[in-house]
């Protein structure tokens, strides 16, 4: 996930939430850039513990950014609770409250398009390897600990975590790279991130079904 300017799929009359959208997965992928080239020691601060906190830092911006691009739709209410959430430290308080807004938030992540007989495309649902919301929250509550002052007594550099860096940055991965997103206006897009060039949107009102 790297990579140019992100944008509606051409063919499609121009949908200016579905463009906000997108430009907040661009960012998502920008973000997950820099945690990968700190880890691999190209963007190094030079020093470890910097590079710690940077990284959890663009994964905790990562999260939120997950959780608030589902509020594109609606510019006053998106503003409202990025107001209250940007304060959060727990990721259930945040989820808690996010879910009164939006209850179907959380995106979707899908498989490549299969083609049937009949011609119609069905988009498999991803099994696992996926960033669950479980897990969302337990990545938020490592960023939070990652972020605060290190005890100077204390021998752990990085918070215990089930998942390397690499392997959260996998999970993240694949659960936008081609993933479905319920809007709090009721909409439903397809959202295909690849590795690098443009971000491309679709409406999802054919693939109800999903």
């Amino acid at each position: 996930m790297s990579g140019n300017t992100a944008s509606v799929n051409p063919a499609q009359p121009q949908n200016t939430d579905l463009v906000t959208y997108c430009n907040c997965m661009e960012e998502v992928r920008h973000r997950v850039g820099v945690i990968c080239a700190v880890q691999s020691g190209q963007g190094s601060t030079g020093y470890p513990a910097f590079d710690i906190e940077t990284i959890f830092l663009q994964f905790r911006k990562t999260l939120e950014l997950i959780a608030f691009a589902s509020l594109t739709a609606n510019k006053a209410e998106y503003s409202a609770q990025f107001v209250k959430f940007s304060a959060h430290w727990n990721a259930g308080w945040m989820l808690r409250d996010l879910e009164k807004v939006n209850p179907d938030f959380y995106p979707v992540s899908l498989q490549l398009p299969i083609q049937k007989p009949d011609g119609v495309k069905h988009l498999p649902l991803t099994a696992d390897g996926f960033l669950t919301k479980d897990e969302f929250v337990s990545l938020y509550d490592k960023c939070g600990k990652a972020l605060h002052a290190r005890n100077p007594f204390s021998t752990e550099a990085i918070p215990q975590s089930e998942y390397t860096v690499e392997q959260w940055v996998a999970r993240i991965q694949i659960l936008l790279r081609l993933h479905l997103v319920r809007l709090v206006n009721g909409d439903k897009w397809i959202v295909n991130i690849p590795n690098s060039g443009k971000i491309e949107g679709y409406s999802a009102t054919p693939c109800d079904a999903l």
